[in-house]
C-alpha cells in the first residue's frame, strides 16, 4: 500500500476539515445596511527564537477573510497594527498590496466575493535580535470596506516559546477486527522553554475506536464536519481533546500512553490523526471552536500519561505549519460485499419502461478510497441496439470512448455515480432510466457493472478491481428487458382425450445475449388454459411466469457491436421472471486484478 499517496488524498480531506477549525474568527452581525466582514487568524502565532529570513512566497502568519451574503464587497482592506511587537518580532507583507508606514501595515485588498479566502500577501513574522525566548507580542488586525460591518482580531506572536514536533507513527498492517493497541504517539518540545503540559488533539476516523477514554479526555461526536468541506459524503467522526499536565523540557522527547485503539468492524484502511500542543490557543488548535459546537464528554478511564521516550525519528529544529501533526494509519484484514441489482419495470406495452440499478455497500467494512479516486466505483450500464434512453438521471452521463478515445457514434453506455471517495457500510445508490424498445420479440438485456477511473483507459477491466471485496460475483449483473416469448401451447390428442404432460418452456443462452441478435426460442407445453403469445417483457396469460436462464461459460458480450468487447465468463443459470420486474443476476468467474 502506498501510504505517502494516501496520507495526501485522505490527510488532505482530514487537513482541510481542520484547517477550516482551527482558525479564530469574529465577525461583527450584519446591519440591514449591508454584509458583514469576517477575519480568521490563529490566536497565537509562534515563530523561532532568532531571526529568520523570509523564503520566497513564505508566510508563518495565516490569515483569512471573508464576507456574509453572496453579493461582493468592494474596497476592502486590512489594517495590521504591530505596535504591540516592539522588542520581540517585526511583521512584513510582500504580496504587493501592503504598504508599511510606522508601525502600521495597510493592505487594499479590493474587490471581496467570498466568505473566507487566505490573503495572498505573504505575512511573514521574525523575532528580534536578542528577544527573549518565551516572550510574546500582539497585533491588532482590523479588516473594513465601505458599507459593510468592519472585522477586528488581536493575535499574539510568541518567540521560541514551547513547541511540539511529532514523529512519524509506522502504519499497522493486518489490524484483527476486535483487537486493541496503543498508537506510539511520540514527540519533543523543540522551542526554548519548557512546556507545563501537552494537549493531544485527536481525529479517529470510522472504524476505529476508544473503548475507554481517559479521566484527562474529552470526547464528542461529529456528524460529518469532513463531508461539509467540500469532500464528498460526510463520514461521522469522533475528537477527542487530551491535557497531559507535566513539565516537557527544551529538547526532551515523551510518549503518550493510555489512549487505546480498538479496531473495529468498519476498518478495512482507516486512521487516527494526532495533534500535539503546547498551548491550547496555538495556531492549528481546532479546540476551541470543536467545543462550541460540539457536545463533549469527560473520559472515565485512568489519565493518559506522558514518559520519556527516545529521541529517534523526531524531527529537530523548530517545527513548521505541520510539525505538531502525526497519523496512525490502519489496514485492517477485513472487506466489504459491494453489490449490484436491478429490475425492469415496464408499462402495459411492453414497449417503454423504467431500469432501476442500485450499487451497494453491504460492509462490513467502510471503505475509503486511497488511490485518489481510481479505487471509487461507479456503475456502468451498457444497453443493447434496440434500446434508447428517453430519462436519463442527472449523475449519470453517456460514455462514447473507447480505451480513452471518443468514437465517431452513441455506445449506447451510460456511466452512473455511485459513491465519493468515503463508502460507508450500508451505503448505496439508487439510479432510474427511463428506456423505450423498439418492435420485434428478439430478447434484450441490459448489462450492469462497476468500473473505475481506469476502465477506459486500460485492457482487462471486466469490472472495477476492488481489493476490498471478498465476493465479486454481484459486481456484474444482466437485467432482462426484454424475455424470449411465451408461444401458443401446443395441445396434442392422445386419442383418448387426455392432454400430454407439460413440458416447460426454455430459453437458450442466445436469448440473453445484450446484442439482440439471438432468436429466442419456443417451447411446447400445455398451460391448461386460455393462452397467447406475448409481446417482449410481457407476462403471457396463463403461462408459466419463470424461465431458467443458461449462461454459457466464457461467453462473449458484444458492447452494442461497437468494437468495445468486453469479456464476460458466466457460471450459474438464475432464474428470470418475466413480467413487471425481470432481474437476472448472475456469476461472473475469471481472474481478478488485484
Amino acid at each position: 500500500m502506498n501510504s505517502t499517496r494516501a496520507r495526501r488524498v485522505l490527510g488532505s480531506a482530514a487537513a482541510t476539515a481542520v484547517a477550516a477549525l482551527s482558525v479564530g474568527t469574529l465577525a461583527v452581525p450584519a446591519h440591514a445596511a449591508g454584509p458583514a466582514l469576517s477575519l480568521e487568524v490563529g490566536s497565537l502565532i509562534q515563530i523561532q527564537g532568532e531571526p529568520t529570513t523570509q523564503p520566497q512566497f513564505g508566510e508563518n502568519v495565516f490569515l483569512r477573510i471573508g464576507r456574509t451574503g453572496t453579493a461582493p464587497v468592494q474596497g476592502a482592506r486590512l489594517t495590521l497594527d504591530t505596535s504591540g511587537l516592539d522588542g520581540v518580532a517585526v511583521l512584513t507583507a510582500s504580496g504587493g498590496r501592503c504598504v508599511t508606514a510606522a508601525r502600521t501595515i495597510t493592505c487594499d485588498l479590493g474587490y471581496l466575493n467570498s466568505d473566507s479566502v487566505n490573503i495572498t500577501d505573504h505575512l511573514w513574522a521574525s523575532a528580534v535580535p536578542g528577544a527573549k525566548a518565551g516572550t510574546r507580542g500582539v497585533v491588532h488586525a482590523a479588516l473594513t470596506a465601505p458599507g459593510a460591518e468592519p472585522a477586528n482580531k488581536d493575535f499574539a506572536v510568541e518567540v521560541g516559546g514551547a513547541a511540539f514536533r511529532a514523529a512519524e507513527i509506522a502504519a499497522k498492517q493486518h489490524a484483527k477486527v476486535g483487537s486493541t493497541f496503543t498508537p506510539a504517539v511520540r514527540f519533543a518540545n523543540r522551542g526554548g522553554v519548557s512546556a507545563a503540559r501537552a494537549v493531544v488533539e485527536v481525529l479517529i476516523l470510522p472504524g476505529l475506536k476508544v473503548e475507554n477514554w481517559p479521566s484527562n479526555c474529552e470526547y464528542a461526536t461529529d456528524p460529518g464536519q469532513i463531508g461539509r468541506e467540500g469532500f464528498g459524503t460526510p463520514i461521522a467522526t469522533i475528537h477527542g481533546i487530551c491535557t497531559v499536565e507535566g513539565e516537557i523540557l527544551p529538547n526532551e522527547p515523551v510518549r503518550l500512553n493510555g489512549l487505546d485503539l480498538t479496531v473495529t468492524s468498519e476498518a478495512e484502511y482507516t486512521m487516527a490523526d494526532f495533534m500535539v500542543f503546547a498551548d491550547p490557543n496555538a495556531a492549528g488548535t481546532q479546540g476551541a471552536e470543536l467545543r462550541r459546537r460540539l457536545s463533549f464528554e469527560r473520559g472515565t478511564g485512568a489519565p493518559a500519561t506522558l514518559t520519556r521516550d527516545s529521541a529517534e525519528g523526531i524531527p529537530s529544529g523548530y517545527p513548521d505549519a505541520n510539525g505538531h501533526f502525526t497519523e496512525q494509519e490502519v489496514f485492517a484484514d477485513n472487506g466489504a460485499d459491494f453489490g449490484l441489482t436491478g429490475t425492469w419495470t415496464p408499462d402495459a406495452s411492453g414497449r417503454a419502461g423504467t431500469l432501476t440499478v442500485t450499487a451497494a455497500n453491504r460492509g462490513p467494512a467502510s471503505i475509503f478510497d486511497r488511490s485518489g479516486g481510481e479505487g471509487t466505483p461507479f456503475v456502468r450500464i451498457q444497453l443493447p441496439e434496440g434500446a434508447t434512453v428517453t430519462d436519463l438521471p442527472e449523475n449519470c452521463r453517456a460514455n462514447n470512448r473507447v480505451l480513452g478515445e471518443p468514437q465517431d457514434r452513441p455506445l449506447n453506455k451510460f456511466d452512473c455515480k455511485a459513491f465519493d471517495f468515503f463508502m460507508a457500510n450500508g451505503s448505496s445508490s439508487r439510479h432510474v432510466l427511463g428506456l423505450a424498445l423498439d418492435e420485434g420479440t428478439v430478447p434484450l438485456s441490459a448489462t450492469v457493472s462497476f468500473q473505475n477511473q481506469l476502465s477506459d483507459l486500460e485492457e482487462g477491466y471486466p469490472s472495477a478491481p476492488m481489493s476490498w471485496d471478498p465476493d465479486p460475483d454481484n459486481d456484474r449483473i444482466k437485467v432482462a428487458l426484454r424475455s424470449a416469448p411465451v408461444p401458443d401451447p401446443v395441445v396434442p390428442d392422445s386419442g383418448a382425450g387426455t392432454p400430454v404432460e407439460p413440458v416447460a418452456p426454455v430459453v437458450p443462452a442466445s436469448a440473453a445475449d445484450s446484442t439482440g441478435t439471438a432468436t429466442g426460442a419456443t417451447a411446447t407445453g400445455s398451460t391448461g388454459g386460455s393462452t397467447g403469445t406475448t409481446a417482449a417483457g410481457r407476462t403471457a396469460t396463463g403461462g408459466t411466469g419463470t424461465v431458467a436462464l443458461d449462461l454459457a461459460d466464457g461467453g462473449e458480450l458484444a458492447d452494442s457491436g461497437r468494437g468495445d468487447a468486453v469479456p464476460l465468463a458466466w457460471a450459474s443459470a438464475t432464474a428470470l421472471t418475466l413480467g413487471g420486474a425481470a432481474l437476472l443476476t448472475s456469476r461472473r468467474l475469471g481472474r481478478r486484478r488485484s
